[in-house]
């Protein structure tokens, strides 16, 4: 008997002595890390960067998982109640570590449930592997998390343990985190939920895979009501409120999100490349960041939780968004489908065969399709080069992708019957303006079909301040990523000429001075010219004199020819150059006619400078930098620079009110005895009941220009209010997609009609401070005389006496 007895000692003593040194070595750290007072004080964890609008919106985030933290005080009362009754009921009275469950946990290797607390629970999160499915290693898992638990009481409240673990867990669909998941599935905030959204965010702890509303939404409910019962026993809520509760459907209000989710998506690809570029910029001739960590590692705008202000409006870009869609989708697009219809060649216009065929060629090597079958791109992955390789397998060669977490393959495609694959129609989605369609058509007509889709840009800037207000980068970034604000150039046609005529007024030449309306012809070898050229008007209605201001509100190239060669394109480019116009251009004759590419962003840009009275402030979209602790880490400095006079540029904007104003000027009407008021602007003034975008007072002042370059391939139209510069181009991907008839695709059909939407909405917003005004008249011309009618801006010695 007593041989037994000191067996069973033996035993026990035994136990003990390993359960303690195994305690012993987990604390010291033999079996696995445990985190310092610095770990646990900041422990790390991966935090979106959110970008705020000028209006205090977020725009959208940067993150590799979506996450934002909130504050326990966010936290609405019956989130903490749930989870509290659900997962852990005596959270409020132990240390971390529930002896009973524990007991329970260790009986039964955690099978009955009840192994865990929130506090370990947390402690797993933060720094333990995910869980082992070894016995043997279990139980020294569970001993780590128990001293980390210990720690974390330790060091911080109850109330902070819940707040870290709703902010950590993962609540999956890209919601980490209480305030995503809030967001994600009921658009709501983690103050505002309501006992059943607070019941199922908890219930999906238990397993948020099985839980998942959007695939499981039955097993989620059912789950939900778990949680609900147990807040009965809880005493959280009666048993009444669980029997209409348990009743309610899940009622969500889903919103996927990603990178290019929500307003402004090409604005902050843009942003994004500039934030990295700000946080990679070293002190010169060192390696050390500008821009750093007090450890002196860089900033990374997808995991440190960064606060990224801009200029942005939030409902300004809303308004912008709205009316590209809504002109585009409502009139252009059908009236440009129907006339590219007819042409035998769809979508091309005046292109050979052959051109066609290269077009082609070169459209479909950019597809991610001839990627994946050249090899240049794994089907499964997306990974790019390197990763694929040819191999031989069962005397069948595949590409292969080589990356470790992939290894898919795909049958290798020989070269010349490439062409075959992208000729055979397979099931695919492609866009619409009514949303994405599921359909059925060969990659080649795909190509086609989003050739002959209209894309736009818009960009609106503060004048004064050089903030850029809105940006409409295109029409679906999903569909077409490239930006059209910055990254694309195109011709700007007639939107240049004001820059000839800036030049004029500044060498002396008034508004009011008068040129007869006849071809002017540069000589070969003039300004570098192979051959003679003469720019021509559209018809051939010649041989009256008209003004300059005339001139240019009817966009007569005859007028601006003869400008340019009084006053050289060498010169003209240089004015433009003062103005902020960055990109290269050819200081040709054919600049007269905007023969340059540039892109909206400068035009928008350097039009500005015409309604600040001269100064050009450079644009600026990015205010600030905070981390997430709302130190500052980046502020913009404004570049102001003086381009000509307040004189200089009130007389340039009265001559481009001329084009939505209009100008007397031109033949004799026969109809009315008298020269007619004409402007190529003219048609935002006149109120077709057909049209949405017109009607605008006539005493409503705006400067502007329209453009359209060779064959109609684009349109432009810029606007110019006295506290707000809006530009916007429209035209096909290819330049060989194009309008036939000028009347559809000129600048005042394509462009200006969406500059009229959306000022038509700014205007209403009434919190946008944006009012229909005057522009300010400089002092010293309050008394001159602007009509051309009446001899006006014609005496520039008295103008100042």
């Amino acid at each position: 008997m007593k041989k037994h007895i000191v067996i069973f000692w033996v035993i026990i003593a035994s136990g003990l002595l390993s359960f303690f040194a195994i305690f012993f070595l987990a604390e010291k750290g033999f079996l696995g890390k445990i985190p310092t007072v610095e770990d646990l004080q900041n422990p790390k964890s991966d935090l979106a960067s959110e970008v705020y609008s000028s209006d205090g919106k977020v725009l959208g985030k940067y993150f590799y998982q979506n996450r934002t933290n909130a504050r326990y005080q966010d936290l609405s009362p019956h989130l903490i109640n749930a989870l509290i009754a659900t997962e852990d009921e005596r959270f409020r009275s132990h240390p971390g570590i529930d002896v009973k469950g524990t007991l329970r946990a260790l009986i039964y290797l955690g099978s009955k449930g009840g192994a865990s607390t929130l506090t370990q629970q947390l402690a797993k999160m933060l720094f333990t592997e995910k869980r082992s499915s070894s016995i043997i290693w279990r139980i020294p898992q569970k001993i780590q998390e128990w001293i980390i638990s210990a720690k974390l009481e330790r060091y911080y409240t109850k109330d902070e343990i819940l707040t870290m673990y709703l902010n950590r867990f993962d609540f999956v669909n890209n919601a980490v985190g209480i305030k995503s998941a809030a967001a994600v599935y009921f658009s709501s905030t983690p103050d505002s939920l309501k006992i059943h959204q607070a019941a199922m965010l908890v219930g999906m702890a238990k397993n948020p895979s099985l839980f998942n509303p959007i695939r499981r939404p039955d097993t989620t409910t059912r789950r939900r009501n778990v949680v609900l019962s147990q807040m009965v026993r809880n005493n959280y809520i009666t048993s009444e409120e669980y029997d209409s509760l348990s009743q309610l459907p899940l009622s969500l209000n889903f919103n996927r999100v990603d990178h290019s989710e929500g307003i402004a998506p090409y604005f902050r690809e843009i942003l994004r490349g500039k934030l990295k570029e700000l946080l990679s910029e070293k002190v010169e001739g060192t390696d050390e960041f500008i821009i750093a960590k007090d450890n002196g590692e860089p900033y990374n705008i997808y995991r440190d939780g960064l606060r990224v202000f801009t200029t942005v409006n939030s409902r300004m870009q809303q308004y912008g968004e709205w009316a590209v869609r809504q002109y585009l989708s409502e009139y252009l697009q059908p009236l440009f489908s129907k006339e590219l219809k007819s042409r035998s060649r769809f979508p091309f216009a005046s292109l050979t065969e052959t051109e066609v065929s290269q077009v082609m060629s070169t459209a479909r090597r950019r597809t991610m399709r001839h990627r994946i079958l050249t090899g240049k791109e794994c089907h499964n992955c997306h990974r790019r080069g390197k990763f694929v390789e040819e191999q031989e397998i069962d005397d069948k060669k595949y590409w292969v992708c080589t990356a470790e977490d992939c290894g898919e393959r795909i049958r290798l495609v020989h070269q010349d019957s490439i062409g075959a694959v992208f000729d055979r129609p397979v099931d695919m989605k492609v866009f619409s303006w009514e949303g994405e369609i599921d359909t059925v058509m060969s990659p080649n007509d795909s190509i086609r079909y989003y050739k002959s889709i209209l894309q736009s840009g818009m960009m609106s800037l503060d004048p004064h301040t050089g903030h850029i207000k809105a940006w409409v980068g295109g029409i679906d970034h999903h569909h077409f990523a490239y930006d059209h604000v910055q990254m694309a150039k195109r011709q700007v046609g007639s939107t240049f000429k004001p820059f000839v005529y800036a030049l004029a007024l500044e060498s002396g030449l008034p508004a009011c001075h008068k040129v007869v309306n006849i071809p002017t012809t540069f000589k070969k070898g003039e300004f570098g010219l192979l051959q003679d050229w003469t720019p021509q008007n559209e018809g051939d209605d010649y041989g009256y004199e008209v003004s300059l201001k005339y001139g240019l509100a009817n966009s007569m190239n005859t007028i601006t020819a003869w400008v340019m060669k009084k006053f050289t394109p060498q010169a003209a480019v240089e004015y433009a150059r003062r103005c902020g116009i960055k990109s290269f251009i050819d200081p040709v004759p054919a600049l007269a006619l905007g023969v340059a590419d540039l892109n909206l962003h400068e035009m928008v840009s350097a039009y500005s400078t015409f309604a600040n009275k001269g100064m050009r402030m450079e644009p600026v979209y990015l205010l600030r930098i905070e981390d997430n602790a709302g130190a500052i880490l980046y502020e913009a400095e404004q570049e102001i620079v003086e381009v000509m006079s307040e004189e200089q540029a009130f007389r340039l904007v009265d001559i481009l009110k001329g084009v939505t104003q209009g100008v007397r000027g031109g033949q004799i009407d026969p109809e009315v005895g008298r020269q007619r008021i004409t402007g190529t602007g003219m048609r935002m003034r006149y109120d077709n009941p057909n049209r949405g975008y017109d009607g605008i007072p006539w005493d409503v002042e705006i400067a502007g220009k329209t453009g359209t370059t060779q064959g109609n391939s684009d349109g432009w139209f810029m606007g110019v209010v006295p506290d707000l510069v809006t530009g916007v181009w429209v035209g096909a991907e290819d330049r060989s997609v194009r309008f036939i008839r000028t009347t559809h695709g000129q600048g005042a059909n394509t462009a200006l009609p969406i500059w009229c939407y959306y000022m038509k909405k700014v205007w209403e917003d009434e919190s946008l401070k944006i009012e229909q005004r005057d522009f300010d008249v400089p002092e010293r011309l309050k008394n001159y005389n602007f009509d051309c009618e009446q001899n006006g801006d014609s005496d520039l010695e008295t103008m100042f006496d």
